[in-house]
């Protein structure tokens, strides 16, 4: 297996490395041998030198990027979509090499084609293989084994989603020590040592997982894991998926955990306020006239005002006023207690029902993101009332307040909107501030547009 390992490996740089080179290639033929005003043989010459610097920025990046790593499950989204960004930082970085430390001269028409170039054949090269990796799968071949160390509910589901239809390649070889609770229909496995199963099995990867109470058994296992040189071991740790991307610290080697590590610095709110500031501009401008036409349509159709005005908190617990298209009748009061809409419920007009639905009757918080109050991406704002009544209710809820309200979120992108459960939402929206990017913004964004306005769970 691992022979197998190294050439799947091997093919996947060499792809790469085909891909990068074409491309360098092509831009310098297309520049100086068919685009007109091209220079000489020699500035040529001088720009294919340059090519083993592409390269290995390159192969910097995408390897930086987890692309050769050997993933337990293969998403040809996930993998297209980080060898782009990783073709974006070689260019920058070449750019930056050119411009500083390069004293010949480059053209800058062969290498904006070049970055094209390198998309779309790193891009292709990356579909060809992982074709032909998912045909090899199906063939028996590069098969990753792996191997369960205890049980408990962590590992039992673990074991679930390896027979998931997306996860492929993989062959469980059996569970060991597993007596406090035997998984399915795992082989269980027998053996004096860890050592002892592994060196029969030849496992790829070894899954350690115990329930909390067995803490004692498990840090005797791990003590045995831990001298595999040959077998990559993982631990399933007792912990809410929301503390996904949470690191681990030290102080004077000992190992720390903070438990709300959520803060922004101040560039990364720069970058989030610039991107929300020229997105929300840019859609109020192109949906100014369906904007006016809705409150119309509003206007006629209910008696009352076109735009309901309702206090929300946002970052450090600040009140703001949120915007939101008038969806409801005027003349039902909500009652004294603070309470979400439901499905049939009649305070909701007709044209209300279908603005809900399609989330258009969010479009006026745009004017939220452009004035500050709201960004584009966040977890959704909560009235005064009822965050002060989940404060209390449910652990970790203020730490949704360390980012500003956003008008889509991870949670709603992911179904979990509306009259649904609230923990999975505050599980979502902890992950997205906890691992925040730009890149995962206009992700979320994307996915918006893509199954996040209309929503079966929004009344």
């Amino acid at each position: 297996m691992k022979h197998s390992k190294r050439s799947l490996l091997a093919i996947r740089v060499a792809t790469d490395v085909v891909a990068v080179t074409a491309s360098w290639l092509l831009a310098g033929l297309l520049r100086f041998y068919v685009i007109p005003g091209g220079d000489s043989f020699q500035s040529f010459l001088s720009y294919l030198q340059l090519a083993g610097y592409v390269v290995v920025f390159n192969l910097y990046f995408i390897s930086r990027n987890g692309l050769y790593a050997d993933d337990l499950e293969h998403s040809w989204r996930k993998e297209t979509t980080a060898m782009v960004f990783s073709t974006f930082e070689a260019f920058l970085l070449l750019v930056v090499m050119l411009y500083f430390l390069y004293l010949g001269k480059i053209t800058r028409i062969a290498i904006g084609m070049h970055l094209i170039f390198s998309v779309v054949f790193l891009v292709t090269g990356r579909t060809l293989v992982f074709n032909y990796v998912k045909r090899a799968y199906a063939k028996g071949k590069y098969t990753r084994r792996i191997l369960l160390v205890g049980f408990g509910e962590n590992l039992t589901n673990f074991e679930r989603d390896l027979r998931s239809d997306t996860v492929k390649g993989i062959t469980v070889v059996g569970q060991y020590d597993g007596s406090g609770g035997p998984i399915g229909q795992v082989k269980q496995l027998d053996g004096a040592l860890l050592r002892d199963v592994v060196e029969v099995q030849k496992p790829d990867l070894v899954v350690i997982g115990y329930p909390p109470a067995e803490q004692h058994h498990q840090r005797t296992m791990i003590g045995q894991a831990v001298d595999l040189l040959n077998e990559r071991v993982v631990m399933l740790p007792n912990l809410p998926e929301s503390y996904i991307g949470t690191k681990v610290s030290d102080f004077r080697w000992t190992p720390m955990f903070t438990l709300n590590a959520a803060e922004m610095g101040v560039f990364q709110r720069m970058i989030k306020r610039s991107f929300d500031f020229v997105a929300s501009l840019c859609a109020l401008i192109i949906l100014s006239p369906l904007l006016a036409l809705i409150a119309l349509i509003i206007k006629l159709t209910s008696p009352g005002p076109a735009i309901f005005k309702q206090q929300r908190v946002t970052r450090d617990a600040e009140i703001f006023t949120m915007y939101k298209f008038r969806s409801m009748r005027t003349d039902m009061s909500e009652g004294e207690k603070a309470r979400w809409t439901v499905e049939d419920d009649p305070r909701v007009t007709k044209i209300g029902k279908f603005i809900r639905k399609t989330s258009i009757d969010e479009l006026p918080q745009l004017f939220n993101v452009l004035g500050g109050s709201m960004s584009l991406v966040g977890p959704r704002p909560e009235r005064p009332e009822l965050v002060e009544q989940f404060n209390d209710e449910i652990p970790g809820y203020r730490l949704r307040h360390r980012f500003k309200a956003g008008i889509s979120g991870w949670a709603q992108v992911n179904g979990w909107r509306g009259d649904t459960s609230l923990e999975r939402r505050i599980e979502f929206d902890l992950y997205y501030i906890r691992n925040w990017s730009l890149f995962f913004d206009m992700k979320i964004v994307l996915f918006t547009f893509l199954k996040g306005f209309v929503n079966e769970n929004a009344y």
